[in-house]
Formats: C-alpha cells, structure tokens, sequence
C-alpha cells in the first residue's frame, strides 16, 4: 500500500502529518511521491478560515478527477465541523477527526481490499477530541525532510474562547506533553543534526498548566537546554500574558534560545477587542511589549492582526492601525476576518464591506514591508546567529538568523549553525559575511 499525504494549514498541522507518516512507514506502508502512485491519498485539514477549508476542498475534487483510481482520506479539523462540505466528492473514502486521525494506519489496514463503493459509502469518524483530557501522543516523531529547522509539538489544543476561533472546537481543551517527552524529542533532532527546534502547539503560552504538578514554558524551555548540548530553540505563537520574566530572560541572554517572538495582538481597538474575547487591553498589550522589547536587542517581533471583524469601523480600524505603527513589530500577519459557523461571533452583524476590508488589509501590509525594511536597515554591522537553510544560484548560501531575518552569505558557510555581521539589506533580507 502506497500513501500520499498533502498538508493545509498551521505547524501543528504540518507536525501531525510527518507523524503519521512515520507511523505509517513503521507499519509497513509506503509513503508516495506524488498522489498518482499513491493507492491512499490523505488530506490533512485547516478549519480556522473559509478559504482554508475552501483550498482544502478544491484540492480534494482535482484529486478524484484527476486520479479517479486513488482513495481519499480526509483528516483533521475540518473533518469535527465541515465534514459534510468533503462528504460527496468523488473518491472521498474515509473521514477521521482531529484525534481518530491517529489511528489512520489501524483503519487503512482495516480497510484494504475492501470496495467502499462510489465515494458515497464512506467510513467516518470523529468527535473524540471533545472528550480528552490528557495529551494522548507518546510516540516522538524522528525523522523529518528538512534538515535544518524540525518543529516540536509541544501541546494539542486550546482553554482559550476567542468569539471567532474554532480551535477549542476542533482541537479541544489544552493538553501539555509531558517535559520528557519533549526533551527526548529534542535531543533525538539534535543527533540527527537538526540546526533547530521550533516549539510548536495550539497554545503554547498554555503548556504545564495542566500537568501535576504544574509547569511553565520558560522551565520547559530550561529544561530542554539542559537536555541538549547544541540545538537552538524557537517559540511559535505566544500570548503577551503569557510571557514571563523568565521567559524573556532566556530569549534575551541564551545563546541558543532565537531573539524571536510572534505576539498576536488581533486588534487595535479596545471596543473590538472585548468584541473578540482578548484577555487585554491596548494599552496594556503595548506596555507589556515595551518592556519586553526594552530588555531584548535585535528582537525580531511578528504580530497577527485580523480585519473586518464585526464592529469595526474607520474609527477601531484608525486605533489598530495607530497602535500598530507605534510598536516596535518588523513584521505582520494581516488576515481578512473569517466567520465561523458555531462560534459567538459567526452570529455578529456589523462587518465591513468587502471592498472596505481588502483596502484596510492592504494598508496593513504595506505597513508591515516598512516596518520589515526598518529594521532590516537597523541590522547593519550586527553580528547575528545564522542557521544555513539552502544553497541558490550562483554559490549563495540562504540562511535563518535567529531574530527569522533572511540571511545571504556567498562562499561556504563553516557549519549549520554560525555567527555572521550584517553588511546591509538584499531582497527580502540581509548580506552577511561569516564570523
């Protein structure tokens, strides 16, 4: 049997399926190249937007007409509220939710040999997820394609009620790995040469609350570095609240722990975010990030912000966009407002236009090139930790510096992980030259 998996949506997603990958190959089944060799095709879906789902399913209805001959699976979050939207393509086989996917070798297997008739007589299961209370992964994921950066998950799910998130739905409540687990899996990246680890979750700021007894992710973090000897560390997404002193302490002064937040703010407007069940003010949120940037040099510092949510008009639109330009952010994720159905704020009247929403993105964008070109300028003469990533045309080395700055080095690079000074902006970068 010959399987070909294709990923929508965030880390964690892309994490869920490198294990089940590898739990497939250890049971004997063969991982495809492309979806026309493949007897099973897999689906791993995104449920946070429309238009995740909407890519999803159109990628799903070219596979049926192109390869009629190949099963589909659809997996994942879609699979807990949008299941009927895959249901009737063609080819469309089997339906597991977010945890039964983890049993995906254990129905395959099941399920070999047998006609399941024309796409309509499918297997589906799912719902699972909402009955969890502990992290149920034991297995550590070993191999990966990429042989620089590998992600870590670190926790499934989300106690969190943002009016317009699925993910507590989809993924339920925040389950913590246990730190061994994740310690484990960290050395084992690093003896296969893996140049980073990026710890990845649902809600990552939320690890060890619900472990006995509890944790923090600073002494996760702790505990991995002491677990390892040269691997240097990631954090994904993290809530200001959720940011503590000694967090910052190591994001400032270890030499393997990458000068690099991503802090959501979601929005500007205090109004907007209460709307939006944030648990901060503006004024608190900028004041919180102030002085973590104050004690951080060089921090690279990534936000989300969504547009058009119920609400907001030129006025909470004017306040986020002030608020933005006045923080010390070099890069933005901007994203249109995506209601979802069975969420508090899927049932809110207000939204802006759609012409509205697509300038007011626009405007954000453009202000995260400026904002991103700013601190490039910034860079000059620094001296930077730098993880090589791939060779380019010409000889050019392309790498990751620690604050996730671009970086272009020519001539060979001394090892996977360097230090290297800036000399100044090129592309979406910096040219550097190795230390």
């Amino acid at each position: 049997m010959k399987v070909f998996f294709n990923t929508f949506g965030c880390k964690t997603n892309q994490y869920d399926s490198a294990l089940l990958g590898q739990s497939l190959e250890q049971a004997g089944i063969e991982l495809a190249d492309g979806p026309g060799a493949a007897d099973w095709v897999v689906v791993n879906t995104c449920a946070v937007t429309r238009r995740g789902e909407d890519k999803a399913c159109q990628w799903v209805r070219k596979i049926g007409r192109e390869h009629p001959s190949a099963r589909i699976a659809v997996v994942g979050c879609s699979v807990e509220t949008s299941a009927d939207r895959f249901r009737e393509i063609e080819g469309v086989k089997l339906l597991l939710g977010t945890e039964e996917k983890f049993r995906l070798g254990e129905v395959l297997n099941d399920l070999a040999g047998n006609d399941l008739g024309d796409g309509r007589g499918n297997v589906e299961r799912a719902g699972a997820v909402r009955g969890l209370g502990l992290f149920s992964q034991a297995a550590a994921l070993t191999h990966r394609t990429d042989r620089s950066r590998a992600y870590v998950k670190i926790q499934d799910g989300c106690d969190n009620r943002c009016t317009y998130c699925i993910v507590p739905y989809v993924r339920g409540t925040s389950r913590s790995r246990p730190a061994g687990q994740v310690v484990q899996e960290a050395r084992l990246l690093e003896a296969e040469g893996h140049g980073e680890a990026v710890l990845t979750g649902i809600h990552t700021g939320g690890w060890g609350r619900d472990l006995v007894p509890p944790g923090t992710l600073s002494g996760l973090v702790e505990a991995i570095l002491a677990g390892t000897g040269t691997i240097r560390l990631r954090l994904s997404s993290i809530d200001i609240n959720e940011i503590d002193s000694a967090l910052v302490d190591l994001v400032s002064g270890h030499p393997r722990v990458c000068r690099h937040l991503h802090v959501p703010l979601q929005h500007g407007s205090d109004r907007i975010l209460t709307a939006m069940g944030r648990r901060y003010s503006s004024a608190d949120y900028a004041e919180k990030l102030r002085k973590i940037t104050g004690r951080i040099p060089q921090l690279g510092l990534g936000t989300d912000v969504i547009v058009g949510f119920p609400g907001e008009g030129e006025e909470e639109f004017e306040e986020c966009r002030r608020l933005v330009e006045s923080l010390p952010f070099t890069y933005l994720h901007v994203f249109p407002y995506s209601p979802r159905p069975g969420t508090p704020a899927g049932r809110l009247e207000g939204r802006p236009s759609k012409p509205v929403v697509r300038e007011r993105v626009k405007v954000l964008r453009e202000l995260s090139q400026a904002k991103h070109q700013q601190f490039l300028r910034s860079l000059a003469g620094a001296e930077l930790s730098v993880l090589k990533e791939s060779i380019l045309a010409g000889g050019v080395t392309a790498a990751r510096a620690g604050n996730y700055v671009r970086v272009y080095l020519r001539g060979a690079c001394p090892e996977r992980v360097f230090q290297a000074r800036a000399a100044g902006v090129w592309r979406d970068g910096v040219r550097a030259e190795s230390l």
